[in-house]
Protein backbone atom coordinates (compact mmCIF):
# COMPACT_ATOMS: atom_id res chain seq x y z
CA UNK A 1 0.00 0.00 0.00
CA UNK A 2 1.29 3.52 -0.63
CA UNK A 3 3.02 5.11 2.01
CA UNK A 4 1.16 8.34 2.84
CA UNK A 5 2.01 11.74 2.58
CA UNK A 6 2.96 13.56 5.84
CA UNK A 7 4.68 16.87 5.30
CA UNK A 8 6.17 19.38 8.21
CA UNK A 9 4.23 22.81 8.31
CA UNK A 10 6.95 24.99 6.91
CA UNK A 11 8.66 23.39 4.20
CA UNK A 12 9.70 24.30 1.34
CA UNK A 13 8.40 22.78 -1.80
CA UNK A 14 12.46 21.41 -2.33
CA UNK A 15 12.20 19.57 1.05
CA UNK A 16 8.73 18.58 0.60
CA UNK A 17 9.99 16.80 -2.99
CA UNK A 18 13.34 15.53 -1.12
CA UNK A 19 10.78 13.95 1.20
CA UNK A 20 8.08 12.00 -1.00
CA UNK A 21 11.21 11.47 -3.59
CA UNK A 22 12.44 9.60 -0.72
CA UNK A 23 9.18 7.41 0.14
CA UNK A 24 9.91 6.20 -3.38
CA UNK A 25 13.36 5.91 -3.95
CA UNK A 26 14.96 4.60 -1.57
CA UNK A 27 18.44 5.41 -2.66
CA UNK A 28 17.81 8.91 -1.63
CA UNK A 29 18.01 10.24 1.86
CA UNK A 30 16.77 13.19 4.04
CA UNK A 31 16.77 14.24 7.25
CA UNK A 32 14.36 15.39 9.79
CA UNK A 33 13.67 18.56 8.53
CA UNK A 34 13.31 17.35 5.07
CA UNK A 35 16.52 18.30 3.76
CA UNK A 36 18.50 16.31 1.10
CA UNK A 37 21.78 14.37 2.97
CA UNK A 38 24.71 12.50 1.36
CA UNK A 39 27.82 11.55 3.37
CA UNK A 40 30.39 11.11 0.79
CA UNK A 41 32.82 14.09 0.82
CA UNK A 42 31.51 17.57 -0.60
CA UNK A 43 34.51 17.60 -2.85
CA UNK A 44 34.12 14.11 -4.33
CA UNK A 45 33.12 14.23 -8.35
CA UNK A 46 30.50 11.28 -7.54
CA UNK A 47 28.58 13.35 -5.06
CA UNK A 48 28.78 16.64 -7.37
CA UNK A 49 27.64 14.63 -10.35
CA UNK A 50 24.46 13.06 -8.12
CA UNK A 51 23.78 16.47 -6.63
CA UNK A 52 23.66 18.05 -9.75
CA UNK A 53 21.14 15.28 -11.23
CA UNK A 54 18.79 15.59 -8.09
CA UNK A 55 18.53 19.48 -8.69
CA UNK A 56 17.92 18.74 -13.02
CA UNK A 57 15.07 16.49 -11.42
CA UNK A 58 13.64 18.75 -8.67
CA UNK A 59 13.52 21.39 -11.24
CA UNK A 60 11.69 19.42 -13.80
CA UNK A 61 9.40 17.97 -11.40
CA UNK A 62 8.87 21.74 -10.44
CA UNK A 63 8.57 23.03 -13.95
CA UNK A 64 5.75 19.93 -14.21
CA UNK A 65 3.47 20.86 -11.01
CA UNK A 66 3.60 24.63 -12.34
CA UNK A 67 2.58 24.08 -15.93
CA UNK A 68 -0.36 21.54 -14.28
CA UNK A 69 -1.66 24.54 -11.67
CA UNK A 70 0.45 25.52 -9.32
CA UNK A 71 -2.29 26.16 -6.99
CA UNK A 72 -2.20 22.55 -5.93
CA UNK A 73 -0.60 21.19 -3.43
CA UNK A 74 3.33 19.70 -4.33
CA UNK A 75 3.35 17.13 -2.28
CA UNK A 76 0.54 15.20 -3.64
CA UNK A 77 1.26 15.93 -7.52
CA UNK A 78 4.63 14.33 -6.39
CA UNK A 79 2.73 11.60 -4.57
CA UNK A 80 0.38 11.27 -8.08
CA UNK A 81 3.29 10.95 -9.90
CA UNK A 82 5.12 7.95 -7.93
CA UNK A 83 2.40 6.30 -7.60
CA UNK A 84 0.95 6.18 -11.29
CA UNK A 85 4.16 6.78 -12.97
CA UNK A 86 4.88 9.04 -16.51
CA UNK A 87 6.75 8.35 -18.95
CA UNK A 88 10.01 10.33 -17.77
CA UNK A 89 10.22 8.11 -14.61
CA UNK A 90 8.82 5.06 -16.46
CA UNK A 91 7.41 3.41 -13.17
CA UNK A 92 4.62 1.32 -12.51
CA UNK A 93 1.84 0.23 -15.50
CA UNK A 94 0.06 3.13 -16.20
CA UNK A 95 -2.86 4.00 -15.02
CA UNK A 96 -5.07 1.74 -17.84
CA UNK A 97 -7.26 -1.28 -16.10
CA UNK A 98 -6.24 -3.49 -19.05
CA UNK A 99 -2.65 -3.37 -18.97
CA UNK A 100 -2.28 -4.75 -14.99
CA UNK A 101 -4.07 -6.70 -13.05
CA UNK A 102 -4.85 -5.12 -9.07
CA UNK A 103 -3.83 -1.37 -8.43
CA UNK A 104 -0.77 -0.28 -10.12
CA UNK A 105 0.74 1.66 -7.07
CA UNK A 106 0.51 -1.78 -4.82
CA UNK A 107 3.30 -3.91 -5.86
CA UNK A 108 3.51 -7.22 -3.44
CA UNK A 109 6.63 -7.63 -1.42
CA UNK A 110 7.49 -10.51 -2.37
CA UNK A 111 7.97 -8.97 -6.25
CA UNK A 112 10.66 -7.11 -7.80
CA UNK A 113 8.39 -4.13 -8.15
CA UNK A 114 8.86 -3.23 -4.53
CA UNK A 115 11.72 -1.89 -3.30
CA UNK A 116 14.09 -3.13 -0.57
CA UNK A 117 12.95 -0.74 1.90
CA UNK A 118 9.02 -0.92 0.78
CA UNK A 119 8.99 -4.79 1.09
CA UNK A 120 10.75 -3.82 4.59
CA UNK A 121 8.54 -1.28 5.95
CA UNK A 122 5.62 -4.22 4.97
CA UNK A 123 6.97 -7.20 6.18
CA UNK A 124 9.03 -5.99 8.89
CA UNK A 125 12.11 -7.60 7.78
CA UNK A 126 13.41 -8.15 4.12
CA UNK A 127 12.31 -10.96 2.21
CA UNK A 128 15.42 -13.57 0.92
CA UNK A 129 13.06 -14.32 -1.80
CA UNK A 130 11.83 -12.07 -4.49
CA UNK A 131 10.77 -12.66 -7.97
CA UNK A 132 9.00 -10.58 -11.24
CA UNK A 133 5.39 -10.51 -10.59
CA UNK A 134 4.77 -9.08 -14.19
CA UNK A 135 1.58 -6.92 -14.48
CA UNK A 136 -0.04 -8.62 -11.30
CA UNK A 137 -0.27 -6.06 -8.72
CA UNK A 138 -1.93 -6.52 -5.10
CA UNK A 139 -6.20 -6.25 -4.98
CA UNK A 140 -8.20 -4.70 -2.81
CA UNK A 141 -9.58 -7.75 -0.60
CA UNK A 142 -11.19 -9.09 2.75
CA UNK A 143 -9.84 -11.75 4.79
CA UNK A 144 -13.16 -12.41 6.50
CA UNK A 145 -12.62 -9.91 9.40
CA UNK A 146 -10.68 -6.70 7.96
CA UNK A 147 -10.34 -5.60 4.21
CA UNK A 148 -6.77 -5.34 2.90
CA UNK A 149 -4.86 -5.91 -0.28
CA UNK A 150 -4.33 -9.54 -1.40
CA UNK A 151 -1.38 -10.70 -3.89
CA UNK A 152 -3.23 -13.08 -6.64
CA UNK A 153 0.11 -13.51 -8.61
CA UNK A 154 0.30 -17.69 -8.76
CA UNK A 155 4.25 -17.29 -9.06
CA UNK A 156 4.78 -15.26 -5.15
CA UNK A 157 7.23 -16.71 -3.32
CA UNK A 158 5.15 -16.03 0.23
CA UNK A 159 2.71 -18.35 -1.89
CA UNK A 160 4.81 -20.70 -3.26
CA UNK A 161 6.44 -21.40 0.59
CA UNK A 162 3.59 -21.18 2.59
CA UNK A 163 0.35 -22.11 0.43
CA UNK A 164 -1.37 -18.89 0.86
CA UNK A 165 -2.22 -15.58 -0.68
CA UNK A 166 0.07 -12.63 0.82
CA UNK A 167 -2.06 -10.80 2.85
CA UNK A 168 -1.91 -6.89 4.08
CA UNK A 169 -4.12 -4.68 5.92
Amino acid sequence: MATCVEIQTGWTNRQKWNYVKNLYMSSYGIDANGDYIDSRDLLDPARIADEQKYILMFNADLAAWQARGSAGEFERFLQWQYEYGTTIYGNLAQHKKDQHDGHCWAPCPYSTASSDTRSENMLGFEPSVKNDHGTSYMQTDSNGTSWGFRCTYSGCPYLQSTGKQYFYV
